[in-house]
Formats: C-alpha cells, sequence, structure tokens
C-alpha cells in the first residue's frame, strides 16, 4: 500500500480537521486521491478505508472515498460521501468550497442534492443576479418546488421583473394547495385579492375558492367577503362547482353563510343558460333547506341545467325547460313540455354545448355557412366544445367533414390551419401531436415540450420534428430541454443508423457534441451503410455533408450522395468528390462501374449522369457506358429495386444513352463484345427484350436477329422433342405468374437478410454467453437458411425464360399447349396434360412441368401420333387426339 496513503490514515485518528477548500488537509486529500487513482490504488485504498471506524464521520475521508469511488465509476456510492461532504461545507458557510463540489451533482445527470446545494448558493449568494441564476438552475431539476419558485418571484419583483414574479408566485401558491400545505398560502391571501384578481381573475379565483375548500369557514368567510365585490365585476363564469362543493361543505347554516355562497354560486354558473333558475331551484334562498340538501341537489341540476341544448336518438335536438333534481321538463319538436325522471333523461339525453357545432347546424345553419366560407377559427372552437374541449385531428375531421361540402376538408384545413395560430381561445401547445384544445390565455402562456425520455428514440425524435414545424420560435427551450437526449440517441449503437443520423444532426446543432465527437459518431454510422439521402430534410443532409469533411469516412460518404434522388445532394457530392479527388475521379468513376453490381444504385446514378453529360471531364467513353448498363441488366440490376427499370429507360427511345450511341459509331471490339453479350445472354428474358428493341432501334438490327435465330432453333429443337439439352443447363421456362411469386419470395427474404433477421440475431445476442445461447443459435441458422434460399432463387430468376415470349406452335406437343390422349388399349382411360414451365402446378389442375420424364416421348409429336406412355402401373399405348395452345391466362 502507498506510504503516502498510510501516513494520510494515521493522521485520520485525531480530532476533524476544520472544513473547507482553502484548508492543507483539503489539498492533502484531492493531492492522495489523484496518485491513488493514477497508479491504479483505488480499489484496496477504498477497502482499507472502509475499516475506519471514522470513514463515515470525518470530512476528509469522506472527500477521498467520493473521489477515489468517482475515479471507479460508482457514482451512487461516490455522491453518497460527497454530500455529507458538501452539507458540512454549507454548515461551516464555504460557498467556494460547496460551488467546487456541486458540478459533481449535476453531470452527467443532476441529483435531488444539487437542489439543495443551488439553494445554499442563493440564498447566501451576495448580489441579485447570482441568487436568480442559482434559483433558475435548481428550478431546471425540481420545476414544482413552491419555496424554490416563491424565492425566485421576491427577487425578481426586487429587481423590477413584476410580470414573471406574479407568475412564479401565484404558480408557487397553486403547487402549495395541491400539496394540501394551505397555511402556507395565508399569508399571500390578502394580495392575491388585491393585486392578482383583477389582473388574472380566472386564476387568483382558483387559488381563494381552493383555499376555502381546504381550512374551516371562519378562516376562509372574511376573504371569500372580501374577494366578493371583484368577482362579481369580472362578469361570472369564474369557477365552478366543483370548486364550490368543498366550500358548501364547510358551510354552517347562517344566513350570512346563505347569501355568501348564493353569490358564489351565481357567479361561478353565469355561463349556464338560466342561472336564475338553477339558483331558485337549488334551494339556496330557502331557510327551510338545509345546505346539505342543496349540495346534494345542485350537481344534479347542473347535469342537465334549464335552457341547455340536449340531443335525443329519435326526437332530435331539443332544450331542457326546466329540473328540480329529479323530475326534468323537456321541449322537443312535437313533444313540447314532455316529462322524464332525471335517471331516465341522463341516460338517454346528451348535453350539448350551447355553441358547438350540432347546435350550429341545426339552429344557425346560415351563420355556419359564412363560418365555413370564411375558414373561421369558430367552427374548430364549435368542434372542440362538441368533442368535450380536447381532441385530436383525426376525433375533429368527422364532426367538420359533415358539413362541409364532399371532398373539400383537405383544402379547407390547410386555410383554417393558419388561422387558427391568431385565435386566443385555442390551446395550441400541443398542436405539434395534431392535439388541439380549448384553453383560456393563462393556459397558453408557455408552450408545452414534447415529454421525451432516453427509450423514446426514434418516436422521440418525430416528436422534435413536428414540434418545430408548429413551434420554430421555441428551438431554444426544446434545445435545452432535449439536447443532452439527442446526444445520447446518436451515440447509442441500438438504434437504427438513420435515427441515430437524425439525433446526431440535433445534437450537433444544438452544441449537445462537440465536432470532434459528432464526426466520430458520423464515421460509425457511415460504417453501418448510412447515406445522406437517408435523412429527409435537406439541411439534415448539408450538415452531415460539411460534417464529413475531413472525416475518415469522407469518400465513401460522398459516393452515396451520388446515389441520392435529390439531384441537389448529388451535385454537391459531385463537387466535393471533384475538389477531394482530383484528376483522379475519372478513374474512381472506371472502378465503380467496373463493379456495377456490388452498389447497383451507384452504378446507375453515374450510367445517368456521364449519358447525358458525356463531355464532362473524367467521363467514361459512350462504349463503355453500354456495356456497363447490359452486364448490370444481364443481372437484372443486381436485385436493386428500381434499377433495371432506370436502365431501360436509359435504352428506350428517349433515353439519353440510346441518344449518345445513335450519335457515335461503335468500334470494332466494342461491337464484339456486344454481339458476346447478346447471344450469350445469361439473365432474364424480360430484360433481354427491351434491349434487342434497343439494337433494332440504334442501327444494330443484324445482332437482335442473330439472337432471335438463335433463340428460334433452339426453341424448335425443344418443341420437336429433339433436345432440351440447352435450355436445362441454361434457361428454365415456367409462367409470369410463378416468376413473380418467386421474385416476390427473393425480395422479401433479401429485406429480412438486412434487417429482421440481424434485428433478431442482436437481440439473442443480448441474452447472454453465445455457447449456450438457443435463440441466438435459432436466428443464425434461419439466417443461413433465408442465404441459401435467396441464392438458389436468384440464380433461378437469373436463367428463367418466360413462357408467354416463347412461340407455341399449336400443332405439336410442346410448352404452353393441352394435349388430350386417346388409350389404344381396352383398359386404358382418357388423358388430358396441361404442358407448362417449372413451377407452374400451382396454376390449376393437371399441369405438368415441360421437364416431366412422361413427357418425352410425345414432345414435339403432332395430333395422330402413336406414342407409348410409361404409367404407374406399366406401358400403355396412347393416340395424341388433340392439341392445343394454352397458356396461364387463357381460360379452358
Amino acid at each position: 500500500m502507498d506510504a503516502d496513503f498510510r501516513h494520510y490514515l494515521r493522521t485520520a485518528q485525531g480530532e476533524e480537521p476544520a472544513i473547507g477548500l482553502g484548508e492543507a488537509r483539503w489539498a492533502e486529500t484531492e493531492a492522495l486521491a489523484r496518485r491513488l487513482i493514477d497508479a491504479t490504488q483505488a480499489e484496496p485504498a477504498l477497502r482499507a478505508l472502509k475499516q475506519e471506524p471514522q470513514a463515515k464521520k470525518r470530512w476528509d475521508l469522506l472527500l477521498l472515498s467520493g473521489l477515489l469511488q468517482g475515479a471507479l465509476g460508482e457514482r451512487a456510492a461516490s455522491l453518497e460521501a460527497l454530500e455529507i461532504v458538501g452539507d458540512k461545507l454549507a454548515a461551516a458557510k464555504d460557498r467556494e468550497g460547496v460551488r467546487a463540489l456541486l458540478p459533481r451533482f449535476l453531470t452527467p445527470e443532476p441529483v435531488s442534492a444539487a437542489v439543495r446545494f443551488l439553494h445554499h448558493l442563493a440564498r447566501t449568494a451576495p448580489e441579485d443576479a447570482e441568487r436568480i441564476e442559482n434559483l433558475r438552475a435548481a428550478l431546471d431539476i425540481r420545476p414544482n418546488d413552491p419555496q424554490l419558485l416563491m424565492e425566485l418571484s421576491q427577487i425578481l419583483e426586487r429587481t423590477g421583473e413584476a410580470d414573471e414574479a406574479r407568475d412564479l408566485r401565484l404558480e408557487a401558491l397553486e403547487l402549495w394547495l395541491k400539496l394540501d400545505n394551505a397555511a402556507a398560502v395565508g399569508d399571500e391571501l390578502l394580495r392575491v385579492v388585491e393585486e392578482d384578481l383583477p389582473r388574472e381573475p380566472a386564476r387568483a379565483a382558483a387559488i381563494l375558492l381552493h383555499y376555502a375548500g381546504a381550512v374551516p369557514w371562519e378562516e376562509s368567510e372574511p376573504i371569500l367577503d372580501l374577494a366578493l365585490p371583484e368577482l362579481e365585476r369580472s362578469g361570472g363564469g369564474i369557477g365552478s362547482w366543483r370548486d364550490l362543493d368543498a366550500i358548501f361543505g364547510r358551510a354552517p347554516q347562517s344566513p350570512a353563510a346563505r347569501k355568501l355562497l348564493a353569490s358564489l354560486l351565481r357567479i361561478s354558473i353565469a355561463g349556464e343558460p338560466d342561472p336564475d333558475a338553477i339558483v331558485s331551484g337549488s334551494g339556496i334562498q330557502d331557510p327551510a333547506a338545509s345546505i346539505a340538501s342543496v349540495r346534494a341537489r345542485l350537481p344534479k341540476i347542473l347535469s342537465l341545467p334549464p335552457g341547455a341544448d340536449v340531443a335525443h336518438a329519435t326526437w332530435g335536438l331539443g332544450k331542457v325547460a326546466s329540473n328540480d333534481g329529479d323530475n326534468v321538463s323537456l321541449e322537443f319538436p312535437g313533444r313540447a313540455g314532455h316529462k322524464m325522471s332525471l335517471a331516465m333523461a341522463s341516460r338517454s339525453l346528451d348535453r350539448l354545448p350551447p355553441d358547438g357545432l350540432r347546435v350550429l347546424s341545426t339552429r344557425e345553419p346560415e351563420r355556419l355557412r359564412g363560418l365555413l366560407e370564411a375558414h373561421d377559427s369558430q367552427v374548430v372552437v364549435s368542434a372542440l366544445r362538441d368533442l368535450g374541449g380536447t381532441a385530436t385531428l383525426a376525433q375533429m375531421k368527422p364532426r367538420i367533414d359533415a358539413v362541409l361540402p364532399e371532398g373539400t376538408w383537405s383544402a379547407w384545413w390547410k386555410e383554417a390551419k393558419e388561422l387558427l395560430k391568431d385565435e386566443p381561445r385555442l390551446d395550441l401547445s400541443e398542436a405539434y401531436r395534431q392535439v388541439f384544445k380549448i384553453g383560456s390565455e393563462a393556459e397558453r402562456r408557455e408552450t408545452t415540450l414534447p415529454e421525451l425520455g432516453p427509450r423514446t428514440g426514434e418516436a422521440g425524435l418525430g416528436l422534435i420534428r413536428k414540434f418545430l414545424r408548429e413551434h420554430p420560435d421555441e428551438e431554444a427551450r426544446l434545445a435545452a430541454h432535449a439536447a443532452k437526449l439527442t446526444a445520447r440517441w446518436a451515440e447509442d449503437s441500438r438504434l437504427d443508423p438513420g435515427v441515430r443520423a437524425q439525433a446526431l444532426c440535433y445534437a450537433l446543432s444544438w452544441k449537445a457534441l462537440t465536432p470532434e465527437g459528432a464526426r466520430d459518431v458520423l464515421d460509425s454510422l457511415v460504417a453501418e451503410g448510412l447515406s445522406p439521402g437517408d435523412l429527409t430534410l435537406s439541411q439534415q443532409q448539408d450538415a452531415l455533408l460539411d460534417l464529413a469533411e475531413g472525416s475518415r469516412e469522407e469518400e465513401l460518404f460522398l459516393w452515396r450522395a451520388l446515389e441520392s434522388r435529390l439531384p441537389r445532394l448529388r451535385d454537391r457530392g459531385r463537387a466535393r468528390l471533384r475538389a477531394l479527388l482530383g484528376s483522379g475521379l475519372g478513374r474512381a468513376v472506371q472502378e465503380r462501374l467496373q463493379h456495377a453490381a456490388e452498389a447497383p444504385a451507384l452504378a446507375t446514378r453515374l450510367l445517368e449522369h456521364y449519358a447525358a453529360h458525356p463531355a464532362d471531364e473524367g467521363a467514361p467513353s459512350p462504349p463503355t457506358l453500354l456495356l456497363t448498363t447490359l452486364r448490370l441488366l444481364e443481372k437484372d440490376g443486381a436485385g436493386e429495386p428500381g434499377v433495371a427499370e432506370r436502365l431501360l429507360d436509359l435504352l428506350g427511345p428517349e433515353g439519353a444513352l440510346r441518344r449518345l450511341i445513335e450519335e457515335e459509331a461503335l468500334d470494332e471490339e466494342t461491337s464484339e463484345s456486344l454481339e458476346r453479350t447478346i447471344l450469350h445472354w445469361r439473365g432474364s428474358e424480360r430484360r433481354l427484350q427491351p434491349v434487342l428493341e434497343f439494337l433494332r432501334g440504334s442501327g444494330h438490327t443484324q445482332m437482335a436477329e442473330a439472337h432471335e435465330a438463335r433463340r428460334s432453333a433452339t426453341a424448335q429443337t425443344l418443341l420437336e422433342g429433339k433436345s432440351v439439352e440447352d435450355l436445362e443447363t441454361r434457361h428454365t421456362i415456367m409462367s409470369r405468374t410463378t416468376y413473380e411469386k418467386l421474385e416476390a419470395e427473393f425480395k422479401k427474404l433479401k429485406l429480412d437478410l438486412k434487417t429482421v433477421i440481424p434485428a433478431a440475431i442482436e437481440k439473442a445476442r443480448q441474452l447472454g454467453d453465445l455457447r449456450e445461447n438457443a435463440e441466438y443459435e435459432a436466428a443464425k441458422q434461419r439466417q443461413a437458411n433465408a442465404a441459401a434460399r435467396a441464392q438458389e432463387l436468384m440464380n433461378l430468376l437469373d436463367r428463367t425464360r418466360l413462357l408467354e415470349t416463347i412461340e407455341v406452335d399449336p400443332s405439336r406437343v410442346g410448352v404452353g399447349t393441352e394435349v388430350s390422349l386417346e388409350p389404344l388399349d381396352p383398359a386404358g382411360a382418357s388423358i388430358t396434360y396441361w404442358i407448362l414451365g417449372e413451377g407452374d402446378h400451382a396454376l390449376g389442375p393437371g399441369i405438368l412441368s415441360y421437364r416431366a420424364p412422361i413427357l418425352k416421348p410425345l414432345l414435339g409429336k403432332p395430333e395422330g401420333t402413336q406414342v407409348m406412355l410409361e404409367l404407374p402401373e406399366g406401358e400403355r399405348p396412347y393416340r395424341i387426339a388433340s392439341i392445343r395452345k394454352r397458356l396461364p391466362e387463357e381460360t379452358a
């Protein structure tokens, strides 16, 4: 063990020294910790410290333990020890010591002890600016701490920030009431009545009513009496029965209490259609009715108050005429004065808001038509009223669409949505999530930030994009809220590379990663296959291209930019490659065309560009472009979706490559290479036919005719039954339906091999030891089986000729014919064979492949020919009774 450490422990046997950042013992402890960590002696030193009797009491030993545990990555244990040290520093009023320890409690994630130390620094700071800074930092960690909010409010008020101070003070009072700490609110109530109620009546009234419902009547009555005149001046509609219920429950049976309660009730129901009828029906003004009975009756009356619009499934739209808490009188068209019990009415009627869309469309159709034509926000407000005040766009759409002319929803919403931003009755704080609310100005004071977490990943980035689209001016707040998370997602190897790339762009923009750290992440993503085109936003594509400059994978990333479907991205990548490679760009392009099958998408983009721009510096020659195109087509675009079709477009009548070849004669060597490629075509027949059309159209008719002659001769040998050797070794005939079915299976296997199967392997890998991991073995076996089947299908599809492209001779038995056989033996039975290609047995009954051994005596024979067939029961003689051409799409 280190001699200095042994000496240090011996000196820790006496009294605890005075604590302080400037004390000699502090410097000695930090220096010892560094030596032990550098000498990799931290673990044995910690074991020795645990044996010390004073290890959990003395600040110097606690400091040493915390520093050593932090170096070993044991953050929880380290902070537990350092927290005690911090408390001792605070008790000794050593602000600098507390400040020095604070960063350990803030990064990488803040812990609750950080709030206590920030609070201490705020309270002991000499200047208000420092107090405000520390309190704001504490509230970032614990935003719902009423004590912190109140203290910050007091300082802001002192420094002239009156509006924010009031907002924070009211928030503190609201939180104290939610925490059932009404006593903490009492001292502020007079100020709420005198200052806040005139400025923010709804918010201040809610605080007063909440307080009154939480304390005895004797304490609440004076403050309610004092607030009543201002509440009445506000115009009513403040509070609700829910706010008053607890107050009614505490009120005595005195006339004064009844009078006050009646006034509060009238204020709270001012927005109802007939407040007088509600107050009268409640019994609050009747001295003989107990307050308890009033309290029981009011919710029943308010459920269907007099004057309310209601809807019945059969009777349509109506109104409530009266409600005494037991029975309801209703007015419906043709049913005036209809009575029913409140219980029955509650079950059979829907109460409708008076400004809801259903009421508006029935009672004021002309007004509604005008609102729709003006794209007025009232339409959305009315729809939200019907839906309870909050709804998603998907919930609102059917209601609004029902009152719009058919087929006009999309255009109407596009214009109406822009006008919503200036609508004070709407809360659009979550519009980025397609959630719309009716809300007051107070509720709209700050946009709600997306709820994000370390594991939200792709979903979290989607919320960030939507939020910024709806609230671009809130990016600074969002950055402070989400920057660290985006950096974490960017570095998380478990996420999809495209998701990580999006996170990287945000982390880079919000300075959550250094340029060097971001470049390392980008290099790892490029190694995993990331392309600039994987990102959908142009600013993100540009940001990553800028970031790639000077990185290890810069050239590879730029080549992938050339694969993009976006011309802007391809042009930028090409310009950067030209600057990076200089005169070597031409050689690099030639090399990629030589290995076109390894990167078919890139090769196709190069072919398209240089066919259209043959004069570019370093452009490949037209013959090189043509032969590369044909070789890639022969491999069916190397299986890359869409590549073969784009290559055929180059060769089509308006194709750039066709025009280029027509303008320039091919040299002898190129012509020979072209002829060899066509005559020995090893690709799919459906890719060859457009190539032959290209040859005819570009003046190379003899090559097309030579191929057709060779194909006709081969087909004739098959039809005549002379030989199937060439077809068996080089081609397989099948119908288009079977081909497309196998092609779809091949594409799905390729996709599974890129996505589903690797994900299953990675998931199984995380389960533990690979030597005894059944899930891992099963996933690897699935990968091997899928790869083998994919290779088998690729080979089969590459040498397939479509049955529909073969010229069928209906006078002879062959592929694409149906033959009927009559037995020449009385014991035999008639037979019909439908002769198609490999794998076509699923297309219908009685189908045989042209390669079936039983057909060998029949192939190429005309009608009337007698043959011997090898049947399960032995050889039997038959005569070919009839032959007809029959392809899969033809009916029997």
